[in-house]
């Protein structure tokens, strides 16, 4: 039986880690509805499959979301190494379902693709959702890119590294302000308390990220987990930053290999491109090479660079283990709260 995990505002738990511009001028076409394609020619092997008509990328967030802003320069880029045309969509709701729904409604010819995130994997587990369907009905073809997860406190306050605020943690029970309960951050906060053997910490939940980071700055939560782009603008600082290499914009801040942690450094929300299963083998192809392209471009590596982004093209088989080792953890880390049935496999 699903649970009302919205109504949650607070837990207490000790676990262990299981685990964001227009396209070129003629090359994308903004549309505010799903627009349907015209019927396609699905034939092609790996080598000679090319689009013969527009290939439509659909956003699960609003216009201006992390992933919609990623598929954006996704196309602006790649208007300098292809004449397709892409339309770019944006069909919000239900975690990401409703535009799942949409792209699985579409012939699997490879001309409807959707653009996800690790959000949409939480939200269906939390939910207990049909992952046959709504995870391997597609095939995930490219994680384009990591924005790293990052623990952040107020830039007044007194806890400046990862020690600081375990000494804290360890001294009694803490408050930490985020999205939603059985979202993304929320787990990552689960796995990180985990290994870090924090066992006395509470997750309010907030309707939104800035709302979650407006209650920290303002002394309601000792921190929050987010991605270290959070803090620009804000009176916020990052103590730790989940990634391997320390990031060019935040030079003095540690990772987690550096504290003794080296595992909690893969925590990252990916940002990736899937199409409905069995489209043809050539499209995949074809997609897959077009994003080495725009991986290996200056401009794309720049503006994520900048954004404290890290890029790459991760493809299919190394794409869908991720993928795996999400569910997996997701999975235990709410069945052992008692959030999701202990029955439910996906």
């Amino acid at each position: 039986m699903k649970k009302a995990l919205a109504l949650l505002l607070s837990l207490t738990m000790a676990l262990s880690l299981t685990g964001c511009g227009s396209g070129g001028e003629g090359k994308t076409v903004e549309t505010s509805q799903a627009a349907g394609g015209e019927a396609a020619d699905t034939s092609g092997t790996d080598t000679d499959w090319e689009p013969s008509q527009p290939i439509t990328i659909m956003n699960y967030v609003k216009a201006g979301g992390g992933m919609d802003i990623a598929t954006r320069k996704f196309v602006e880029i790649a208007a300098k190494y292809t004449d397709a045309t892409f339309v770019v969509d944006n069909t919000p709701g239900a975690g990401g379902m409703t535009a799942m729904e949409y792209v699985l409604s579409q012939p699997a010819d490879g001309y409807t693709v959707f653009a996800g995130t690790v959000s949409n994997v939480a939200y269906l587990v939390a939910n207990e959702e049909d992952l046959e369907k709504y995870i391997w009905g597609f095939q995930w073809i490219d994680d384009i890119m990591a924005d790293p997860y990052s623990v952040m406190v107020p830039s007044g306050s007194d806890i400046n590294t990862l020690d600081d605020l375990l000494a804290e943690c360890k001294a009694g029970a803490t408050v930490w302000c985020g999205p939603s309960t059985g979202g993304a951050k929320h787990l990552a906060a689960l796995q990180l308390w985990g290994a870090l053997g924090i066992e006395n910490a509470t997750w309010v939940p907030f309707e939104s990220g800035p709302d979650a980071l407006l209650a920290v700055i303002g002394g309601q939560g000792i921190a929050s987990v987010g991605n270290p782009g959070d803090v620009e603008g804000k009176d916020l600082k990052n103590i730790v930053i989940a990634t391997g290499e320390k990031l060019e914009k935040y030079p003095d801040v540690t990772n987690f290999a550096d504290c003794g942690y080296p595992d909690l450094d893969e925590l990252n929300m990916w940002r990736g491109f899937a199409v409905k299963d069995g489209t043809p083998a050539g499209m995949v192809t074809w997609f897959q090479n077009l994003v080495d392209q725009v991986t290996a471009d200056e401009e794309w590596q720049k503006f994520f660079a900048d954004n404290s982004i890290v890029v790459f093209n991760k493809t299919t088989e190394e794409f869908e283990a991720i993928i795996r080792d999400n569910i997996t953890n997701y999975i235990d880390i709410l069945k052992s709260l008692e959030l999701i049935d202990a029955s439910y496999e996906g």
